[in-house]
């Protein structure tokens, strides 16, 4: 069986990413990835990868589905409320919905996912997890930031993020610490387009007095080596849905301090003792004060039980060209 994989966008992009790291699981049973004359294409969709409103992204994924070769699986992303009551909630659902649509099969990444995109479409959803990042298998010897009390974020430094939140947890900490807060570490770089954002953070750090720390770029080697040694890992976007970022932490048998939300409790729910879940200000700062003082508290002795995504996608892979088959068997003349 051959497919390929679309996921438009710079190489470090979490949903990129995902696409290369699925694409790549799948190989190990057997599919091949290519893009010549391929049995059935797999795309990657969040509106921020295909245009810079949710109508343009719409309109340039049909476009681009014009010319590839069926069935088409899609994998949304970031999928949107469709309770929401905001305009750019309506936008984002008429869209996803034009999505869903075109394509053969729907996939998300999480239960609460497959009950929004189920409201879109009357198509069936499938879920398949994230995969689970590799377990690292070395840590150098020189730590990239030195063993002070730190809050570390994963990834890119993005709007909704958490990196705001981070500083004010900081400051609520430090009230009551003869140390003051503790410093904020976003580990990675700047999304493109969003410098404006850096500057923002910077001056909230400055204002609330809390040192701030954006390392740039780093190797897979070095983020790795961040997340082990990290002194107390977090997730701070409030809605974080499907995460990379979590389950990068998760990777390295971490146990973050992050908000109680669907994602976070369905993971909880599942896996047990992997995350610190946090339902108010309050709590998440009475978990951060212990993991400072008490460092064992975030560190697990072994990595989750984790379902194989590439068994998951190549079953469907079969399914979906099966059923493709059967349609193309009973066509008309």
């Amino acid at each position: 069986m051959r497919f390929q994989t679309y996921a438009p966008g710079p190489p470090g992009h979490g949903v990129v990413r995902h696409a290369r790291s699925v694409a790549g699981l799948c190989t190990i049973h057997g599919a091949v990835s290519t893009e010549d004359e391929p049995d059935l294409t797999h795309a990657h969709f969040t509106d921020a990868l295909f245009g810079d409103t949710i109508e343009k992204a719409a309109v340039n994924f049909r476009k681009w589905m014009a010319g590839v070769h069926r069935p088409l699986v899609v994998t949304v992303h970031d999928v949107p409320d469709p309770f929401g009551r905001s305009r750019r909630d309506q936008a984002r659902c008429r869209g996803y919905a034009d999505v869903l649509e075109a394509c053969d099969a729907v996939v998300v990444s999480a239960s609460h996912e497959a009950r929004k995109a189920a409201a879109l479409t009357g198509k069936p959803i499938y879920r398949i997890d994230l995969p689970l990042p590799p377990e690292p298998f070395s840590v150098h010897d020189h730590p990239l930031i030195e063993p002070v009390p730190s809050l570390v974020l994963l990834g890119y430094l993005y709007p909704g993020k958490g990196h705001l939140e981070a500083i004010d947890l900081a400051a609520a900490v430090g009230r009551n610490r003869a140390s003051g807060p503790p410093l904020v570490v976003a580990a990675g770089s700047v999304s493109a387009g969003h410098a404006d954002l850096l500057d923002r953070v910077r001056r909230h750090a400055a204002r609330r007095r809390v040192p701030f720390l954006l390392t740039g770029h780093l190797s897979d080697a070095e983020f790795t080596d961040l997340a082990c040694s990290a002194r107390v890992p977090v997730v701070l976007n409030r809605t974080v849905s499907a995460s990379g970022s979590l389950l990068s932490w998760l990777s390295c048998r971490r146990r973050p301090v992050t908000w109680s939300g669907h994602y976070t409790r369905e993971i909880a729910r599942r896996h047990p003792g992997t995350v610190l879940l946090g339902g108010s200000k309050r709590e998440l700062a009475e978990h951060v004060v212990r993991a400072l003082d008490e460092p064992e508290t975030t560190r697990s002795s072994s990595r989750p039980q984790w379902t194989d995504t590439g068994a998951e996608h190549v079953s469907l892979y079969r399914k979906v060209l099966a059923e493709a088959g059967r349609h193309s068997a009973v066509a008309p003349c």
